[in-house]
């Protein structure tokens, strides 16, 4: 592979590259590691052929090319190939999958051009790509992603995921789907930042697919729109058993007769939400909602604009399921129960109104919802209503008297146990009074498993406050003083404390005597190999020791020659006295024992010897 520089004047970049967008803040970025490092990779050109003032078009490099430009280089390093155009666009497609952070819809173009007009197949490019069959098809279907969405995903609103799912829609259900659920007014309805694969399916189910197991209306209804009962009609999958796969799932074939029998579901229910002096609405302009207003005027119904008016949500439970702590949840909760008060407070004192939504930027509802109040004669309630306005007020002005009310309480509590923590309460030997054996058993209780409240019926849904659950204990009380016994003894703890270990012993011999047998009975075989053999080393190490003790007795000390003095004998500096010769034959040395000769005294050098080999 011969490198060649060639001047920048007489390359030009091709039309062939899929790649369109080039991030000018990289480009800067490579531009000065160029500057500073000098260019490591060249880039791949081929001859132009009709190209005007230019002898080569790029194959490979583009962004490299572009970066020397704006250094101002005169010329690049390339090596030149010999390529017709299928042969270059596959170079260029190979480049391009293989860099890093490549946009995905960038990617599918490149490989549904290539499946189209490269004349590959899916198999050649996997292999080509070191991707799998279906990763590839996924990617040149991806391709047949409507505009709008794939604008969702560059949002941030949708992500890929969604996309190789919507792709796999025709052209004509993807237009349906945004249609109906992924406008700016639908999404201003979302109450999620954006949807998880389950509601996506379920908007494809209910607005393209017309599943029946999301009709709004009954199946069994004979007298929807003019039309047979769902349950009875050909065009129900279910009854066409040819086609499987809808057999379990079973959706209606026929769009305009699903959608004609949601609308007149929806009059019915607007019917009787206006016998109940709810008032019937449609939001967004008129025009785009006139064929709808119209149907449901010639239904015998009356319905009036929102205009700019806002809808004030419902709060929503929080779903202990999301949770991964009670503490969290209950905070959530907590939370929740205050702006839900205020909020059905609102309704009962008329700061809020019902409404029933028909329909809202041409697409049918069918919801109950909330408004502030504004009355009847308004010709087009607005957000600037004065009456509107102060009744929003009056429910955030409510919100600030409950939180007042909550930081009352909480310093009530605070107070409360900051005296309690001071107190000389245990010193209080004395009986128990009834409130206070109901708190001892309530906490007891409150420190179990929330599986095994559960499953005694003492939990949050069936004890809602401690004097319940107080009451409760008496009926279970020995299962909850065992519940506490194995929770205490089960701990890990259990096995650093020997105090903790006696009592989990005396319980297993009280109740599980036969468990403390086959545990011994297995320990026992399995410790007991290991512990002859530890055993069987110690009389093996006595038995040297005896060897070594009986070796070092069968010793005998050296008898001194004639020539050598008995250096066993004790020395002296003593010379013997001539005067006390013969002494030891006298009466009183053979009389009287203490009368022998006294033992000569030991030289200082010969003590301290034997003191240290002692």
């Amino acid at each position: 592979m011969q490198v060649r520089n060639i001047p920048l004047s007489e390359i030009v970049p091709s039309e062939l590259n899929p790649r369109k967008t080039f991030n000018q803040e990289e480009l800067e970025e490579l531009a000065q590691s160029i500057k500073e490092n000098g260019l490591i990779q060249p880039i791949t050109v081929r001859k132009a052929g009709n190209k005007k003032d230019a002898k080569y078009e790029i194959v490979c490099g583009e962004r490299r090319f572009r970066a020397c430009s704006i250094i101002g280089a005169k010329d690049i390093q390339a090596v030149v190939k010999e390529l017709n155009d299928k042969q270059a666009f596959a170079c260029m497609i190979i480049e391009n999958l293989q860099r890093q952070n490549i946009d995905p819809m960038e990617e599918a173009a490149a490989l549904h051009r290539l499946y189209t007009e490269g004349s590959m197949s899916v198999a050649e490019m996997a292999k080509m790509l070191g991707k799998s069959n279906s990763f590839v098809s996924g990617r040149i279907q991806l391709h047949n992603t409507i505009e709008p969405f794939v604008q969702l995903m560059r949002d941030g609103i949708l992500v890929l995921t969604h996309l190789l799912d919507i792709c796999k829609l025709p052209v004509e259900q993807q237009q349906t789907l945004y249609d109906s659920c992924f406008t700016e007014a639908s999404r201003a309805r979302w109450t999620y930042k954006f949807p998880n694969m389950p509601q996506l399916h379920e908007m494809i189910d209910e607005h393209v697919m017309n599943h029946l197991s999301t009709a709004r209306f009954s199946l069994t209804d004979e007298t929807l729109a003019g039309a047979c009962a769902c349950e009875k009609c050909p065009l129900n999958t279910a009854n066409n058993p040819e086609n499987a796969r809808d057999v379990k799932t079973p959706r209606c074939m026929k769009r305009e007769c699903f959608l004609a029998k949601t609308r007149e579901s929806i009059f019915r229910e607007a019917k009787e939400a206006a016998k109940e002096n709810v008032k019937l609405v449609f939001s967004g302009d008129y025009a785009e909602n006139e064929s709808i207003i119209q149907a449901a005027e010639e239904y015998g119904l009356t319905v009036s604009g929102l205009g700019n008016r806002q809808y004030v949500p419902e709060p929503v439970a929080p779903d202990p399921a999301m949770y991964k702590d009670e503490e969290t949840y209950a905070t959530r909760k907590a939370n929740f129960d205050k702006i839900r008060a205020v909020f059905d407070d609102n309704i009962k004192d008329g700061t809020l109104s019902p409404v029933y939504e028909i329909c809202y930027s041409g697409i049918l509802s069918g919801e109950k919802k909330y408004v502030y109040y504004a009355p009847d004669n308004a010709e087009e309630p607005f957000a600037g209503n004065k009456l509107a306005d102060n009744n929003r007020r009056i429910s955030e002005l409510k919100v600030k008297l409950r939180e007042a009310n909550d930081h009352r309480n909480e310093d009530f509590v605070e107070r409360q146990r900051a005296f309690m923590e001071s107190s000389e309460y245990s010193a209080l030997n004395t009986d128990l009074s009834p409130n206070e054996i109901l708190v001892f058993r309530a906490l007891i209780l409150k420190r179990l498993p929330v599986a095994f409240k559960e499953s005694i019926g003492c939990d949050e849904a069936n004890c809602g406050d401690f004097r319940s659950a107080g009451k409760a204990v008496d009926k279970n009380f020995n299962a909850i003083a065992r519940e506490f016994i194995r929770a205490t003894l089960s701990e890990k703890s259990v096995g650093f404390s020997p105090e903790l270990a006696d009592m989990l012993n005396t319980i297993m011999e009280d109740r599980y005597a036969p468990n403390v047998e086959e545990i011994t009975r297995q320990l026992d075989a399995r410790y007991s190999q290991s512990k002859a053999s530890i055993k069987a080393k110690i009389d093996e190490l006595r038995e040297e020791n005896e060897k070594e003790i009986q070796a070092q007795a069968s010793v005998t000390p050296p008898v001194p020659t004639p020539d050598e003095p008995d250096t066993n004998a004790p020395q002296t500096d003593e010379q013997p006295d001539p005067a006390n010769e013969g002494a030891s034959d006298s009466p009183d040395a053979v009389g009287n024992p203490e009368a022998e000769a006294p033992a000569t005294e030991e030289a200082p050098e010969e003590k301290e010897q034997e003191k240290s080999e002692e």
